[in-house]
C-alpha cells in the first residue's frame, strides 16, 4: 500500500505541467525551494569560488568570559575546565550565580579559591538571566566580552576564533559562535536536533552573515564589544534576551557577524515535552522582539531606519511565520480540492523534503565539517518529517498564542516579579 501511494505521488508529479504543479504544491514553490536553495547555493558557491581566509588571530588580546546560571552546580566545574584549555590567552572568567538553590555557590567558591575563576558574585534572590548578565558585565574589564551558558563546552580554539572575528572589523559589535549538539547520540529527538543545528546554524547563519541579515547572537556562545553593549544599555528582560540585545546593537549601527569555525557544544532537550517548551519560548520571543518591540524597524521616518534591517526582518517573517502558517492553510486546501490525492501528495512531499535535506546537509559537510555528522545521514527521512511538520506545528501554536494573548509575558523562564515589571509592548 505504501509503495503504491508513493508511486502514485511521483507519477502524478511527473504528469503535471508547471501551472498545475504550482496549484498542487504551491507551498513548496513559494517557501521551501527558496529556503533550501537560495541559502544553500549561496553558501556553497561562496565556499567554492571565494577563498575564505580566517581572521588574523588575536590570541594575546585580553578577553572577559561571562557565565551566568541558576542551579548549575553540576555543570559549572566542567565548563570552567574547558575554558582553561582554550588557546586564547589572558581570559578573565566571571561567574554570576542567579539565586541558585543547589550547590552552585559552593562549587563556584571552591573554583575561585583554586584560582580557576577570577570574579564571582551570587545573588540571594533570582532576578532572571538579563539582570544576572548585566550584573556580571559590570565586572568585565576587557573590550572583548564572551558570553556563554554554563552548560556550554568549547573546542580548544573556539574563543580564539570568535574573538579574532570580533576584532577583525571595528564596526562589528557582536559575533555568534557555531553550536552543535553535545548529546546528539542520546535518542532520536536529539539526533534530529543535531541535524537541525547543523543546517540552521552552521549553514543558515553563514548565509545571513553574507547578506548582513543576522539578527541573533545565541546566549549559548557569543562575543561582544564592551563599548557596544554599554552604548545600547545592556540586556533587557526576556525571554529572548539574546535576540533582543542583537537587534539593539544592529539598530545602533553595529554589524553582527558569524564565526562558523568557533565551535561550542550544548545539550539539547532529550524529550518531546522539553523540546516543545523550548521551541514555544523561542518562537514567541521572535514575535515579541522582532515584530512587536522593534516594529519601528519598518518605519522609514525613524532615524535608525536601515534597508538591511528591513530585509532581515522580512526574511525572518517569511520563513518563520508565513511558511508554517502556509501549511495550516495547505492541508485543508488539499483535503478539500484534491481529496483522493491527500496521501500520495504528502508522501511525495516527504520524499522531496528528504532529498532537499540531504542536499543541504551535504553542503554543510563540505563548508563546515564536523566530526561525527556522517552518522546522522540515515536519520534524514525522519528529520524531514520532524522539520517540515512537527516544528512547524509548534511554531504555529507559539506564534498564534503570542499574537493573540502575549503569552511570553507569562513565561516562567523569568521570575514573576520580574515579568510584572516589564512593559508589554
Amino acid at each position: 500500500m505504501f509503495s503504491d501511494w508513493l508511486k502514485e505521488g511521483f507519477l502524478l508529479a511527473a504528469q503535471l505541467d508547471l501551472k498545475s504543479a504550482f496549484n498542487l504544491f504551491w507551498p513548496l514553490f513559494l517557501f521551501d525551494l527558496p529556503r533550501f536553495f537560495l541559502s544553500t547555493l549561496a553558501v556553497g558557491l561562496t565556499w567554492a569560488l571565494v577563498p575564505q581566509k580566517p581572521a588574523p588571530s588575536r590570541i594575546n588580546e585580553p578577553v572577559s568570559v561571562l557565565l551566568v546560571g541558576h542551579n548549575e552546580g553540576d555543570r559549572l566545574a566542567e565548563s570552567i575546565h574547558t575554558l582553561h584549555r582554550q588557546t586564547q590567552n589572558n581570559l578573565q572568567i566571571v561567574v554570576v550565580d542567579d539565586g541558585s538553590t543547589d550547590n552552585m555557590r559552593a562549587v563556584a567558591r571552591e573554583l575561585k579559591r583554586n584560582g580557576l575563576i577570577h570574579d564571582y558574585i551570587s545573588t540571594d534572590l533570582r532576578g532572571g538571566k538579563a539582570a544576572a548578565l548585566n550584573l556580571g558585565f559590570s565586572l568585565c574589564r576587557h573590550e572583548g566580552v564572551v558570553s556563554c551558558d554554563i552548560d556550554t563546552s568549547f573546542d580548544d580554539d573556539a574563543i580564539e576564533r570568535i574573538v579574532a572575528r570580533l576584532l577583525s572589523d571595528p564596526d562589528i559589535g557582536a559575533v555568534s559562535g557555531n553550536i552543535a549538539a553535545r548529546n546528539a547520540r542520546e535518542n532520536l529527538i536529539t539526533r534530529f536536533q543535531a541535524i537541525e543545528y547543523f543546517d540552521n546554524i552552521s549553514l543558515g547563519r553563514q548565509f545571513l552573515d553574507y547578506m548582513g541579515w543576522l539578527m541573533i547572537v545565541s546566549g549559548a556562545f557569543g562575543a561582544f564589544r564592551r563599548s557596544a553593549i554599554q552604548r545600547v544599555g545592556g540586556w533587557d528582560v526576556g525571554p529572548g534576551d539574546d535576540s533582543n540585545l542583537t537587534i539593539k546593537l544592529r539598530r545602533a549601527g553595529w554589524k553582527v557577524a558569524f564565526a562558523e569555525d568557533a565551535w561550542c557544544l550544548t545539550n539539547v532537550p532529550n524529550s518531546d515535552q522539553g523540546l516543545i517548551r523550548q521551541r514555544i519560548r523561542w518562537d514567541r520571543s521572535l514575535i515579541r522582539n522582532r515584530f512587536r518591540k522593534f516594529r519601528t524597524v519598518f518605519d522609514p521616518t525613524s532615524r535608525q531606519f536601515r534597508w538591511r534591517d528591513i530585509m532581515a526582518s522580512v526574511n525572518a517573517l517569511f520563513f518563520n511565520v508565513l511558511l508554517p502558517f502556509s501549511y495550516a492553510v495547505y492541508l485543508p486546501y488539499v483535503i478539500i480540492f484534491f481529496p483522493s490525492l491527500v496521501v500520495p501528495v504528502f508522501l511525495f512531499l516527504w520524499c522531496v523534503y528528504t532529498i532537499l535535506s540531504a542536499f543541504t546537509m551535504f553542503t554543510c559537510v563540505l563548508v563546515t565539517p564536523r566530526r561525527g555528522m556522517h552518522r546522522l545521514w540515515i536519520y534524514l527521512p525522519g528529520y524531514s518529517l520532524y522539520a517540515s511538520y512537527f516544528l512547524r506545528g509548534i511554531r504555529i501554536v507559539a506564534c498564534f498564542t503570542e499574537l493573540a494573548f502575549r503569552s511570553s509575558y507569562n513565561d516562567s523562564f523569568y521570575p514573576t516579579k520580574v515579568r510584572r515589571s516589564v512593559e508589554q509592548w
